[in-house]
């Protein structure tokens, strides 16, 4: 594969499906690229990727959609016009939360985006063939790759194949993500995060991550020379190498002007509780905990100040996957502070179920959502 190592500067005529390729058979891959703005490596690397693929086209056994984000943004360069893009899926369908924000970019961005999911998921949907969805991004902080899913069975197996870090349970901290409206309509879906914004290194990196991807689902067979460079340029750090971990600590930020990160962390870096990280609207923020910082907020744009990681067992992993269907399920309302909203949902009253309570519905498959200090929501995966 050719090496491209610097961006491209013309984005202006960036159209909504950079690529596509249609296929009888094979599974049908969508990927999305410039959710954000100024996460161009995405982009580019995508228009990399057409460019020689586009010389194969006759031996891929399956579909490919490589498809662009905030098409407004991605011209300016900035994560976002009005609103960040990746923050507003829980609303997307909903007329009613629509209503007034007509002079909202992004809305418009979102509509364009869900004509082209529909469209790709009404064609294929009966068709017997897999549908896996990607979404790349890049970070404001220097990084490693690594892989952020939903953490259902399906995301597992598809993250479980690359050698970089894995975090699970994105969508209990971060709301209305496109990875979660995907993953609610009942597809796979994987977010990959490639390193820094403008560190040409994120380019190939994604570059190397689809390769890979399209290796694994047999649209094209690599040869093995060209499978070991890939892997090798996907590879992190040796201590944050091919391992799980979750999210512990999540900082909001009201104004991204008035955060200050302190300079010089990368994610993965081990803090320890009582750290000065930050400074919020001129106030010290210390780690609550102690932990490796995670996507710590180096840009004027974004509400995420940093999180914070814990590492996460693979033996726990595989004793989830026994106990995800398990006859526990039709019991779990019998618990102490444990009522059923329904057949797939739980509340949970904190004042009274006190203990081990994520750990138990995270082994159980559920997503955990924290509705206020004293209660918990509960959804099924």
């Amino acid at each position: 594969m050719q090496s491209h190592s610097n961006f491209k500067t013309d984005l202006n005529d960036i159209e909504r499906i950079i690529w596509s390729h249609e296929s009888k058979v094979g599974p049908i891959i969508v990927v999305f690229a410039g959710i954000h703005g100024n996460e161009l490596a995405g982009v580019h690397a995508c228009e990399n990727i057409s460019e020689e693929i586009s010389g194969m086209e006759e031996n891929l056994q399956g579909s490919l959609y490589l498809i662009s984000g905030n098409q407004k943004a991605i011209k300016k360069g900035v994560r976002y016009l009005d609103r960040d893009l990746n923050r507003i899926w829980n609303d997307v369908t909903d007329q009613e939360s629509k209503e007034g924000q007509s002079d909202v970019k992004e809305w418009e961005e979102a509509v364009g985006i869900l004509q082209v999911l529909n469209t790709i998921i009404e064609e294929k949907k009966n068709l017997g063939r897999e549908i896996y969805f990607i979404d790349l991004h890049t970070t404001s902080a220097e990084s490693c790759a690594f892989i952020l899913f939903n953490d259902t069975l399906e995301n597992r197996k598809s993250a479980s194949l690359f050698p970089v870090p894995q975090i699970l349970g994105i969508e209990e901290t971060i709301h209305g993500t496109l990875l979660s409206f995907i993953n609610d309509l009942g597809y796979p879906a994987i977010g990959f995060e490639a390193g820094s914004h403008t560190d040409p290194l994120s380019v190939r990196r994604i570059e190397a991550f689809l390769w890979l991807f399209l290796h694994f689902n047999q649209l094209l067979k690599l040869e093995q020379q060209k499978y070991h460079e890939y892997e090798s340029t996907l590879r992190g750090t040796p201590d944050a190498l091919n391992k799980y971990y979750e999210i512990t600590c999540h900082y909001f930020v009201n104004e991204a002007r008035d955060f200050t990160m302190k300079k010089g962390y990368q994610n993965f870096d081990p803090i320890q509780k009582g750290e000065l990280l930050a400074y919020d609207s001129k106030e010290p923020v210390y780690a609550p905990t102690s932990g490796l910082i995670f996507m710590p907020l180096y840009q004027s744009k974004g509400n995420d100040g940093f999180f914070i990681l814990k590492g996460r067992s693979p033996i726990w992993l595989e004793i989830s996957v026994i106990f995800r269907d398990s006859i526990i399920n039709r019991y779990l309302h019998l618990l102490p502070g444990v009522e059923k909203l329904d057949e797939t949902s739980f509340v949970v009253d904190l004042k009274v179920a006190r203990f081990f309570v994520k750990n138990i519905f995270h082994l159980l498959g559920y997503r955990v959502i924290k509705k206020d200090e004293h209660t918990l929501i509960c959804y099924k995966r």
